[in-house]
C-alpha cells in the first residue's frame, strides 16, 4: 500500500508540473507581492499594532499595483495563447472547440479590468466621505483645483492605466493576427479620403473662425451684425452647396495633378505629398480608434447581452470617476470616455462599409473587409452615443471647477448639487440644440436652468456652443444612419423577393436564417418557405439559376458559429439539391443526390418538369468538372472512385455525353496511378482479367465502365495519351500506361480505336525514351514507384 500511494503521490506531482507554467510562475508570484502589498496597507490599523512604527503607504501601493499588473499581464498572455489557436483560423473552417475559444474572446480579461475601474472608482466616491476611510484628506475629490493632491490623482490615473495595458496589449496582438490571416491592415491609410479629409476641415475650420469671430464683436457691432444675418445665413447655406457641387470636380484635379511633371508630381514621387500627408495622418488615426480603442469597450465580445453590459461598464465607471475627481483632473477619465464613444462610431462606420461591400460579393471572407461581421455594433454604438449626454455636462462641470468665471451660477438653490444642476444646464441647450425643432424659442418656453455662460468670457460661450453642436452632429450622424441602415436592409429584402439579389449582407443574412425554424420543428415556418418560394418563381422569370440562396454564400454558412444559421443552411441544401463548398465536397454532394435517381428515367421521359431536372444535373456536373480541372490536383483517389460512380450513372445518357468526355479529359490531366485505372476501366473488355484486378484492388470494386462505341473509346486513348506524355508522378506508371496502350492496340474490337491506342502508345513510347535514354525496354513492367533506371 505504501509503494503505491507513493506511486500514485508521484504521478500527481509529474501531472501537476505538467500543468505549471512560467505563467502560473508570474502569476502565483504577482499575487502574492498584491497580498504583500495589501498586508502593508493593512497593518497600520490592525489592534495593538504602532501605526507609526509600521506605516510603509507608498510601498505597499507600489507592491499591491505591481503585484495586480504583473499577474493580469501573465494571466493575459495565456489567456492569448489559446485565442490566438483560434482566430489564426477563418471562421468558416473553425471546429467546435475553436469556436467556443472564439466566443468566449478576452472575455476574462475585460472582467479584471472592470474590476480596477469599479475598485478605484468606489475608493474615490468612499474618500470623498469624511472619517469613512483610515485615510484622511486623500486629495482625491474637490470642488477646485486647490483641493487636490497632484501625487495622489496621479497615483490614480496611473493605477487607472495600467489596468488596461492587460487588456489593450491582447486587442493589439489579435488586430496583428487578423492582419496576417486576414490581409486586415491595423494601420490603413485609405480609411479617410483626401477630399472628404478636406473638405471636413474647412467647413470645421469655418465653424470655429465663425464662433471666434462671433464672440469678439462688441455689442454695437451684435446688433448690426443680427440685422444682416438671415441674409449672411442664407449666402452662406447657398455657398455650401455651390461648394459640393464642385468638390468631385476638385477631388479629381488634385488626382489627376499627381500624375503631371509639376512641383507637386515631384513630391509624390519623393514620397511626401502636403495634401495627402493630413488624410493619411488621420486615417492612421482613425485605425488605432477602430483597432484598439473601440474594443476596449468590449463591444466586440460576444455573447447575449455581453456586448452591452460590457459597454456599461466601461464607460460608467468613467462618468463616475470624472464627476467625483477634483477639477481639472476629473476630465481625464471623461475625455478616455469619450475617446471610447468616438471610436465606437467609427468603428460601427467601418463596419455598415464593410456590409455595403460584402451585399456586392460572393465571400465575405476576403481582403476588402476591414472589420468583419462578428457584431453589429449599431445598438452598442447608440448607447455609446447616448452616454455622451452625461459626459458632456460633467466634463463642464470639471471645466467650471477649473475655469471659474467661464460659467455663472443664475439659482444658487438649484446648483447646491452640482450633478443635477449640470444635467439641468445641458438639457436646456439640449432642447436649443435639437435640429430643426427650436420649439422652446417658437413657443416662448422659459427655460431658466441654474447655470448659464458668462456674459464677460468667451470661453463658456464656446464650450456651450461647441456643445450643441455635438448634439446635432451626434442626432444627425448616428440616428440617420440607422434609419439608413433599416431603410437598406428592407431595400435588400424587397429585391430578393422579385429575385434580383440572391444573397443578404451578413447581418441580415444571418437573422433571415436564424429565424426560419421554431423549435425543434422539422420544417422551415410557413413564412420563410413561402419567401423562398417567391424568390425562385421571381428568378425563373428572369432566367437566372433558380437557387434560394447564392451556394458560395450557402458554403459559408455551412460552418457558421450558429447552430441555427447552420440547420438552416444544411435543410436548404438537401431540400434544393444545391453544390457548394470546395470542389471536393461538391463531389460528395453530387454522389449523395445522385444515389436516387434514374437517368435513364429522366432522359427517356417527356414530362417537362423530368427534363428540367435533368438539364439541372447535367448543368451541376459540368460546372463542377470545370472547377475541377482549374485545380486536378485536388482530385485524389476518393474522389476518383466518386467520380467514376456518376459516369456509371449517366454513361448510356446521350444528354450527358459532354459531361463524359470532360470527366475523361480530368482523368487526363492527373498524374497518379488511380487516374491511369480510371482511364482504362472505360475500355477494357469483359475478358480482360489482369488489369480489372488491378482496378479492383485500386477501387474495392470493378466500375461498369467499358464503353460501347468506338469513338468514345477514343477519347479514352486521347486521355491516355496525354495521361503517359504529361508525364505522371513516377517512370513505372509511365511504362503502365505505355503497355495498356499497346494491349488495346491488339484487342480493341473497332479498327479506328485500336489505330488510336497505336498512336498513342508510340507518343507515350517516344516521350519515355525523350526523358530517359538509357530505358533498353520501355514496356518493362515496374511496381511504379521506383524507377528501374536513371533518368537524364
Amino acid at each position: 500500500m505504501g509503494r503505491k500511494g507513493a506511486a500514485a503521490s508521484g504521478g500527481n506531482t509529474s501531472s501537476f508540473l505538467k500543468v505549471w507554467s512560467y505563467g502560473a510562475t508570474y502569476i502565483f508570484a504577482g499575487l502574492m507581492l498584491a497580498a504583500t502589498g495589501a498586508f502593508l496597507l493593512a497593518a497600520p490599523f490592525l489592534p495593538e499594532v504602532n501605526a507609526e512604527a509600521v506605516r510603509a503607504d507608498w510601498l505597499a501601493l507600489a507592491c499591491l499595483i505591481t503585484g495586480l499588473f504583473t499577474a493580469n499581464m501573465a494571466r493575459m498572455l495565456q489567456v492569448w495563447e489559446k485565442l490566438k489557436l483560434a482566430i489564426e483560423r477563418p471562421a468558416s473552417r473553425r471546429n467546435r472547440h475553436e469556436r467556443n475559444v472564439a466566443h468566449r474572446g478576452l472575455r476574462e480579461l475585460f472582467f479584471y479590468t472592470f474590476s480596477a475601474f469599479g475598485g478605484l472608482t468606489a475608493f474615490t466616491f468612499l474618500s470623498a466621505q469624511p472619517h469613512l476611510l483610515p485615510w484622511e484628506n486623500l486629495g482625491l475629490h474637490g470642488v477646485g483645483l486647490v483641493d487636490a493632491k497632484p501625487w495622489h490623482v496621479a497615483t490614480l490615473i496611473s493605477s487607472l492605466s495600467l489596468a488596461l495595458v492587460p487588456i489593450l496589449t491582447a486587442i493589439y496582438l489579435q488586430a496583428k493576427s487578423e492582419e496576417k490571416t486576414h490581409s486586415r491592415k491595423v494601420l490603413r491609410d485609405d480609411a479617410i479620403s483626401v477630399p472628404s479629409f478636406w473638405a471636413s476641415a474647412i467647413i470645421l475650420g469655418s465653424i470655429v473662425a465663425l464662433a471666434g469671430w462671433a464672440a469678439s464683436v462688441s455689442g454695437n457691432e451684435s446688433a448690426t451684425l443680427a440685422s444682416n444675418l438671415t441674409f449672411f445665413v442664407t449666402l452662406g447655406v447657398i455657398a455650401l452647396f455651390v461648394a459640393f457641387i464642385f468638390l468631385p470636380h476638385l477631388a479629381r484635379y488634385l488626382e489627376r495633378a499627381g500624375d503631371k511633371d509639376t512641383r507637386v508630381g515631384k513630391t509624390i514621387e519623393n514620397g511626401f505629398n502636403p495634401l495627402v500627408l493630413p488624410a493619411q495622418t488621420a486615417s492612421y488615426l482613425d485605425s488605432m480608434l477602430v483597432r484598439l480603442i473601440a474594443p476596449l469597450t468590449g463591444a466586440t465580445q460576444k455573447g447575449r447581452g455581453i456586448p452591452h453590459s460590457f459597454v456599461l461598464l466601461s464607460i460608467i465607471p468613467l462618468t463616475a470617476l470624472g464627476f467625483v475627481l477634483a477639477p481639472p483632473y476629473g476630465l481625464i477619465p471623461i475625455a478616455l470616455g469619450m475617446l471610447m464613444v468616438m471610436a465606437l462610431g467609427r468603428r460601427w462606420a467601418w463596419i455598415e462599409e464593410d456590409r455595403e461591400t460584402a451585399s456586392r460579393l460572393l465571400k465575405t471572407e476576403s481582403p476588402q473587409i476591414q472589420v468583419g461581421f462578428d457584431n453589429d455594433l449599431k445598438d452598442e454604438a447608440l448607447l455609446g452615443y447616448a452616454s455622451l449626454f452625461m459626459l458632456v455636462p460633467l466634463a463642464l462641470h470639471q471645466i467650471y471647477g477649473w475655469q471659474t468665471t467661464a460659467f455663472e451660477i443664475t439659482d444658487a438653490s438649484r446648483a447646491a448639487n452640482p450633478f443635477f444642476a449640470w444635467i439641468s444646464f445641458f438639457g436646456a441647450e439640449l432642447a436649443k440644440a435639437v435640429p430643426f425643432v427650436d420649439w422652446w424659442e417658437i413657443y416662448q418656453v422659459d427655460l431658466s436652468p441654474p447655470i448659464e455662460a458668462a456674459s464677460d468670457n468667451p470661453l463658456g460661450k464656446h464650450l456651450t456652443f461647441a456643445a450643441r453642436a455635438m448634439v446635432d452632429l451626434v442626432i444627425m450622424a448616428a440616428l440617420f444612419q440607422a434609419i439608413a441602415i433599416w431603410q437598406r436592409a428592407r431595400a435588400q429584402k424587397k429585391l430578393y423577393q422579385i429575385g434580383h439579389v440572391n444573397h443578404f449582407e451578413p447581418f441580415a443574412e444571418r437573422e433571415f436564417f436564424e429565424s426560419a425554424f421554431i423549435g425543434a420543428g422539422d420544417k422551415p415556418r410557413p413564412e420563410f418557405l413561402k419567401q423562398i418560394q417567391t424568390h425562385i418563381a421571381a428568378r425563373e422569370v428572369l432566367r437566372l439559376p433558380g437557387e434560394p440562396y447564392n451556394p458560395e454564400r450557402l458554403a459559408d454558412l455551412l460552418n457558421s458559429d450558429s447552430p441555427a444559421v447552420r440547420r438552416t443552411a444544411l435543410w436548404m441544401v438537401e431540400e434544393y439539391k444545391l453544390l457548394t463548398g470546395t470542389p471536393v465536397e461538391q463531389i460528395r454532394q453530387l454522389r449523395q443526390q445522385w444515389l436516387n435517381l434514374s437517368f435513364p428515367q429522366l432522359s427517356g421521359s417527356r414530362v417537362p418538369s423530368l427534363r428540367k431536372r435533368l438539364l439541372e444535373e447535367k448543368h451541376k456536373f459540368e460546372q463542377l468538372l470545370a472547377e475541377l480541372m482549374e485545380n486536378p490536383a485536388v482530385v485524389r483517389l476518393e474522389e476518383t472512385g466518386l467520380l467514376l460512380s456518376l459516369i456509371e450513372d449517366i454513361r448510356q445518357i446521350p444528354e450527358l455525353s459532354f459531361a463524359q468526355i470532360e470527366t475523361l479529359r480530368l482523368f487526363g490531366m492527373l498524374r497518379n496511378e488511380y487516374a491511369l485505372l480510371a482511364l482504362a476501366a472505360h475500355v477494357l473488355p469483359p475478358a480482360e482479367t489482369e488489369w480489372r484486378q488491378r482496378v479492383q484492388n485500386k477501387f474495392g470494386r470493378s466500375p461498369t465502365l467499358n464503353l460501347g462505341q468506338a469513338p468514345m473509346r477514343i477519347k479514352v486513348y486521347e486521355a491516355l495519351e496525354t495521361f503517359g506524355t504529361n508525364p505522371p508522378a513516377t517512370p513505372g506508371i509511365q511504362r503502365k500506361t505505355l503497355g495498356l496502350l499497346r494491349l488495346m492496340s491488339q484487342i480493341d474490337g473497332a479498327e479506328p480505336a485500336r489505330v488510336r491506342a497505336g498512336k498513342a502508345a508510340d507518343a507515350v513510347e517516344d516521350a519515355i525514351r525523350k526523358a530517359y535514354p538509357q530505358v533498353r525496354d520501355p514496356e518493362a513492367d515496374g511496381d511504379g514507384d521506383e524507377p528501374e533506371f536513371e533518368p537524364t
